[in-house]
């Protein structure tokens, strides 16, 4: 059956009802607003990614940042000797990041540049022990990481391995999904799909028993690199 207004009558017969002539009035409704300064975006953000599981902490220097990457990874055995190392990467991070890895020469097994096929990559990703890539937004409401994936920044980096870290710069965070989508709609060449990463992966499909890294990293980690003169720095657990 193609024809629209065949269907409709058809499903109208079937629970006993006429057949609409005209389309109902939309239902007005209002979403509530949420605005607040750069600061406190950037302190709900985190404060809302940790409570979803998530580490993160806000650095104003490489020097923070190398404290906090030694915290948190400092137990991982790093390979020295060789490009394929336990850390796959996008191709390029931002220069702060590159900085500090440098710094603490830890070698990045660059997605697209360490392995020449899409299996190869997803076999890199697979083996590591951390994926560290960039982010295009965050969103304060949720705590939620964006991303957009192309050759060079495939997703499995953040998918694969079991630890994640993302390093984002604290300007890119949004107060909504909404301020994202619209940025998102006026782009001359928009991404095909967009990644959002709400915390630690979790499931609870089978009987309703939640388990966590299932379907995705187990733990996730947000490294905020502050780039507004408001906001203030502060680290969490």
């Amino acid at each position: 059956m193609t024809n629209t207004n065949d269907f409709i009558s058809l499903l109208a017969s079937k629970l006993g009802r006429s057949t609409p002539q005209s389309a109902p009035e939309p239902v007005a409704f209002n979403v509530p607003s949420f605005q607040v300064s750069s600061q406190e975006r950037v302190r709900t953000f985190l404060d809302n990614w940790q409570a979803l599981g998530g580490k993160g902490a806000i650095v104003k220097s490489p020097d923070e940042a190398i404290r906090c990457l030694q915290e948190w990874f400092g137990d991982l055995s790093f390979d020295q000797t060789t490009n394929q190392g336990r850390i796959v990467s996008w191709n390029l991070l931002p220069a702060f990041a590159e900085s500090a890895f440098t710094t603490l020469n830890w070698p990045l097994a660059r997605y697209s540049q360490a392995a020449p096929s899409p299996q190869d990559r997803h076999q890199l990703a697979a083996q590591a022990e951390l994926g560290v890539t960039g982010a295009d937004w965050g969103v304060a409401l949720s705590g939620s990481i964006v991303t957009s994936s192309n050759p060079q920044r495939g997703r499995a980096v953040s998918l694969l391995p079991p630890r994640h870290l993302t390093i984002m710069e604290t300007s890119k965070i949004r107060n909504t999904i909404a301020e994202i989508l619209s940025e998102v709609s006026v782009l001359e060449n928009p991404p095909a799909a967009l990644e959002f990463i709400t915390g630690p992966s979790r499931t609870s499909d089978i009987e309703m028993d939640l388990s966590i890294g299932v379907h995705g990293p187990i733990e996730v980690y947000v490294l905020l690199i502050n780039d507004s003169e408001d906001t203030a720095s502060n680290s969490g657990d």
